[in-house]
């Protein structure tokens, strides 16, 4: 079913939406929490990066039988082949480790690298700059993300989705605008007519 075919009144539909309004309610608070932090007792980003992991690691218990189950699925995929070229390009040892690597689990062991530098990447941002900008960029982010893989997968946008997206990339743009420009420019303008005034 393609994006545009999207039942809205769907109940599975008003549930998603309610979801993603609370994790983005909870994402902007978590984020002012940060910055506080932040404020209080240094922009010690890698700090929270490994506190905020750690920690919840406890809460995947109850889900190790299951997670165990997936593994074992994730395992038994058929062996990793890579394209001539890129092989050859490798160490040879690195080849035969790669040859008895199940699939799915080199791709899981690189999305995994992928989240640690989009995360790291996140904490960095939001020890350097305030809570409404990382949020701002998060969701510029996962709108490029959602729409790569609307095209990856060969669905269509529908009317609604485009109206979304060109809200989120016009809000982001304004919000940037504003921050590198505007800003600077009515402090510009305000200096200039505090020497006026001196003068």
């Amino acid at each position: 079913m393609s994006t545009a075919d999207m039942d809205l009144t769907s109940k599975s539909f008003e549930a998603g939406l309610i979801i993603l309004l609370a994790a983005q309610i909870l994402s902007a608070y978590m984020g002012v929490y940060v910055q506080e932090i932040f404020d209080e007792y240094g922009k010690h980003w890698d700090e929270n990066l490994f506190y905020s992991h750690f920690l919840s690691l406890p809460m995947f218990l109850p889900l190790a039988g299951t997670l165990r189950e997936q593994y074992v699925r994730l395992n038994a995929s058929p062996p990793l082949v890579l394209p001539a070229v890129v092989s050859s390009s490798l160490p040879l040892g690195l080849q035969k480790v790669l040859a008895r690597t199940p699939e799915s689990i080199f791709m899981l062991l690189l999305n995994s690298f992928t989240q640690l530098a989009c995360i790291s990447g996140v904490n960095l941002l939001s020890a350097n700059t305030s809570a409404v900008t990382v949020t701002i960029v998060l969701n510029i982010r996962k709108l490029v993300s959602f729409m790569f893989s609307i095209w990856l997968f060969g669905n269509k946008m529908g009317n609604q989705m485009l109206l979304g997206a060109a809200i989120v990339f016009g809000s982001g743009a304004l919000y940037g605008w504003e921050t590198s420009v505007g800003i600077k420019r009515r402090k510009a303008n305000e200096d200039g007519a505090a020497k006026m005034k001196e003068t």
